[in-house]
Formats: structure tokens, C-alpha cells, sequence
């Protein structure tokens, strides 16, 4: 008997179980998406660039957590500052005045000039991916000490900041053998405009170098094996092969030789002198290449004037001269 009040106790709330357990699968589904998500905090939340701010952050969130072998496991702030002053306060120091932005890594936070207020050097697209990429580095490093070069050459390099002119920067001071060695890059935010310009550069290359020719895997490698040992060096040369002092010098000398020529090329005020004369003195030649060329066909036409006798093309009955 109390079987079968169970059983019909069961069939008359059927329906509400399986709604309260569906409603269960779906609360667990959301919150795994949540709690596996980046966060991410715009302020002003109001501003104009909030939106395009977070659509950036998670774009670039995606495309750093692949590259990095690590998910970012907590929330970052993006203060958008409308003024100098702003800016100063929010980031608690005075930036240098090339500075559009800056990465706050303790705190995960993010300070940047708000394109709506000020005028900055970058895009707001590289901007936010630059000052991501280095907080995200810093945590995949276990918040460990990395060069100053390392850390900005990959956030340039992710972010995508190549323009048309920084070979030339290079190679000038590859001319005058002005180029930074990567170990003096430490001092950065006390270098002066052209300085830190050509520093940043310099990084780009470096990390350029280092992983558009090796593994694609091999920068998440050494950050995964330098976040269980702590021994930067060590594990440098473990997962490079290259103890790291040898690895920068020889980078350095070989990227003096590499733009060398370069400069010849671009900064050569003699070269483009040379290489117009040469342009002219090709344009006369082509010219009265041509004018022999035309004359030589009308004396070839009065000696050997064409023949366009319809004999030359008879062809058969139906072609007979009588008959066209």
C-alpha cells in the first residue's frame, strides 16, 4: 500500500521535480561559466570607451591566456583618468611624459589616458592590450622578478605595436652604436623620449626574435617551469638552450650587423643622391633605346615595303580571285 501511494505521489510531482532539477543544471552551468571567466571593472563605467574597453580586455584576455599557458584568475580594474592630474593620482606616481598608460601589477589594476581627454601615441586597442599583457606576464611568472626588456618587448609584441619607421630608429643607432644593451632597459621610466622610444623598439625585436623563430609554446614553457622552480636563470638556459648573458649578447651584435645596411640604405643622403641619378640616367637610356628602335623600323619599311597581294592567301576553288 505504501508503495503505491509512492508511486502516485511520485507521477503527481513529476513535473515539479524535473523543473527543480533542471533549474539546478542550468544554476551550475552559469556559475561555471562565472566563475571560469575573466572579470573585468571599467571606471568611470559611464565613460565612452567603456564598452570598446572591455570588449578589448577580453579579446585580449583570450588571445594572451593561449599564449601564455595561464587563465587569468582574478579581476582586473581599468580606470580611464580624463586629466593629468587624474592620472597621476590614480596610478600613485608621476609617469614619465611619454607615458599613456601603466600596469599596476600588485593590484591588477589598469590606468590609462581616456583618448576622449587626451592625446596619446597609441591606439586605444594596443593601449589596453600593451598594460594587460603585463599584468597577465607577471602573473604567469607566479609574480616573479622578469627583465624589463622581456616585459616590454611581449606586451608590445602582443598588442600588436609595429609601425612603419622603428627599423629606421634602430638602425640609426645601430650606425652610431647607440643601442641599448637589453641589460641597461631596467632603469626604463627614467629614460627620456627618444631614449625610451628606441629601448621599447629594441624589446620588440628581441622578443620578435625570440619566438618567431623557436616554438610557439616555448615562452608558456619557461613561464611554467620558472613558476615551480624560481630560478630565472636556470631555467632560462633550460628551456633556450642558452645561458642567458650569452643569449642577449649575441642578439645585441647580431642585430647591430643586421641594420647596418639598413641604415645605408634609408639615412644615406649620398645613396638617394646616387640612386636618382641612376633613375634619370635609366628613363634617357629607355628613351633613346626607343627612338633608335622606331626609326630603324621605317628604314626596314622603304627598303622591304609590305606585299598585300591577295595571291599571297589564295586558297582553293572557292578563293580564286575571279570568284571573291
Amino acid at each position: 500500500m505504501r508503495a503505491k501511494v509512492s508511486r502516485k505521489s511520485y507521477r503527481k510531482y513529476k513535473t515539479q521535480i524535473q523543473a527543480l532539477g533542471f533549474s539546478f543544471l542550468l544554476f551550475l552551468i552559469f556559475t561555471s561559466k562565472v566563475w571560469s571567466s575573466p572579470s573585468f571593472e571599467i571606471l568611470p563605467p559611464n565613460d565612452i570607451y567603456a564598452d570598446s574597453a572591455r570588449y578589448y580586455l577580453t579579446f585580449f584576455e583570450a588571445r594572451l591566456s593561449k599564449n601564455l599557458g595561464y587563465t587569468l584568475d582574478t579581476t582586473v580594474s581599468l580606470y580611464l583618468a580624463t586629466t593629468e592630474e587624474e592620472f597621476q593620482r590614480d596610478t600613485g606616481i608621476i609617469p614619465p611624459d611619454w607615458g599613456a598608460g601603466l600596469a599596476l601589477l600588485e593590484q591588477s589594476r589598469i590606468v590609462i589616458k581616456s583618448p576622449k581627454y587626451m592625446a596619446v601615441n597609441k591606439s586605444f586597442r594596443e593601449l589596453i592590450g600593451h598594460e594587460l599583457a603585463h599584468i597577465m606576464l607577471y602573473r604567469a611568472a607566479g609574480k616573479r622578478w622578469l627583465p624589463r626588456w622581456l616585459q616590454e618587448g611581449y606586451a608590445m609584441y602582443s598588442s600588436g605595436e609595429w609601425h612603419i619607421g622603428q627599423d629606421v630608429l634602430v638602425a640609426r643607432a645601430a650606425w652610431t652604436g647607440r643601442l641599448v644593451p637589453l641589460l641597461s632597459m631596467e632603469d626604463l621610466m627614467t629614460f627620456k623620449g627618444a631614449q625610451a622610444q628606441l629601448t621599447y623598439t629594441e624589446s620588440y625585436l628581441a622578443v620578435a626574435h625570440l619566438l618567431d623563430k623557436s616554438d610557439p609554446y616555448l615562452l608558456s614553457d619557461f613561464l611554467s617551469m620558472y613558476r615551480s622552480n624560481g630560478d630565472f636563470y636556470a631555467d632560462w638556459k633550460k628551456t633556450i638552450g642558452l645561458d642567458y648573458v650569452s643569449w642577449i649578447t649575441t642578439w645585441l651584435a647580431n642585430i647591430s650587423k643586421q641594420y647596418h645596411f639598413l641604415i645605408f640604405i634609408w639615412d644615406n643622403e649620398m645613396f638617394w643622391i646616387i640612386l636618382v641619378a641612376l633613375l634619370i640616367l635609366l628613363f634617357v637610356l629607355k628613351k633613346g633605346q626607343n627612338a633608335r628602335t622606331k626609326r630603324r623600323w621605317k628604314i626596314e619599311e622603304k627598303l622591304n615595303p609590305p606585299d598585300d597581294s591577295y595571291k599571297d592567301y589564295f586558297d582553293g576553288y572557292y578563293d580564286q580571285e575571279d570568284k571573291v
